[in-house]
């Protein structure tokens, strides 16, 4: 495990030298809400900024890695030129990731505004959010070196193998998702069709554009964080997914707030392709599937308990979602909406 850069006074000063941001004032504090990496709050004589110090399992050693990083905080400073409120780190010499003694580090102006929790957003917030993504998708961004979207896929036999493999370890579990296994097989022989449709049609986007991305200040105002996941994708897939996400797929499920969200997209600007809207849901699913199936894996974990309770909650999360997704289906489908 690498040393919490609160611990390591050189790799501080090293930091604030690089880029230029004065000497510090204070201690470092911790900050609360990275799922992955640490976050940290840096104090200094020029101002206040946040400090991304990246996970041992980001290989910072490996070029790929570096040029990951580097492209993404590119497209980030792109969008923020075409107007989205978008975060970006300080670079240097144009390089955004700064590497020190195989540590990896972002160093981001700071910003006022919180994350807040699903049961915080209002249907403001998301409409907000979809306006957002419309302006993205309008802005297609062309940056050297930007990935592609990659799903998961399992193969049936994969899928059949890890339900069989849970039954020796939770039975009760393992029942349910034997019950479910016809859905799932279904849902998985529509997804690679699918998502070869999809491919047709790319342009750069955020990615991850859910609760926890999405700063807001006292104001409302917007500001979009954690561009990591940014890559090319299909626009429709993009705001399939978000407005499914905003509206409460994963809990309470609200159908006139995901209709109103397709709507806000649309009155910003935003195309949704007719023919894309099927297969994003079933990319959609796919993915739901693809989650439920890292969970069932972790659910058995012999090492580490805690995994193993983890992984046992968000198996009935996600299986909860593909039935409530499954049943929406036939009233999201084009023909309901025109």
């Amino acid at each position: 495990m690498s040393k919490p850069l609160s611990e390591n006074p050189r790799h501080i000063e090293r930091l604030c030298a690089a880029l230029d941001v004065g000497h510090p004032t204070r201690a470092l504090s911790g900050v609360t809400g990275g799922y992955h990496h640490r976050m940290w709050r840096l104090e200094s004589n020029r101002g206040t900024y946040a400090v991304k110090q990246l996970s041992v399992d980001a290989d910072v050693s490996d070029a790929d890695t570096v040029e990951h990083y580097n492209v993404t905080e590119t497209i980030a400073e792109t969008f923020a030129s075409h107007g989205v409120p978008a975060i970006f780190a300080i670079k240097q010499d144009e390089t955004y990731l700064q590497v020190i003694d195989s540590e990896g580090y972002l160093v981001y102006p700071w910003s006022a505004g919180t994350a807040l929790d699903i049961f915080e957003i209002s249907a403001g917030h998301a409409l907000e959010v979809a306006r957002l993504i419309a302006r993205m998708h309008r802005a297609d961004i062309k940056v050297a070196g930007a990935a592609e979207l990659q799903f998961d896929l399992h193969s049936e036999e994969n899928i059949v193998q890890l339900v069989e493999l849970c039954g020796n370890f939770n039975r009760e579990a393992a029942k349910v998702l034997q019950d479910e296994l016809p859905n799932v097989l279904t849902i998985v022989s529509y997804q690679r069709p699918a998502i070869q449709y999809l491919q047709g049609h790319l342009v750069i986007s955020h990615g991850d554009l859910d609760q926890k991305n999405v700063l807001w200040d006292t104001e409302r105002n917007p500001a979009l964080i954690d561009w990591e996941s940014a890559r090319k994708l299909n626009p429709t897939y993009e705001i399939v997914l978000e407005a499914l996400n905003w509206s409460g797929i994963g809990s309470h499920f609200e159908h006139e707030l995901f209709w109103n969200i397709i709507s806000s997209y649309r009155r910003a600007g935003g195309v949704i392709e007719r023919d894309s809207v099927e297969a994003s849901f079933h990319c959609v699913l796919g993915d739901w599937v693809n989650w439920l199936m890292y969970n069932v894996g972790r659910s058995f974990d012999k090492e580490d308990q805690e995994q193993r309770k983890i992984g046992a909650q968000q198996i009935e999360l996600a299986l909860s979602t593909l039935r409530r997704l499954s049943s929406a289906l036939p009233d999201l489908l084009p023909g309901k909406d025109a």
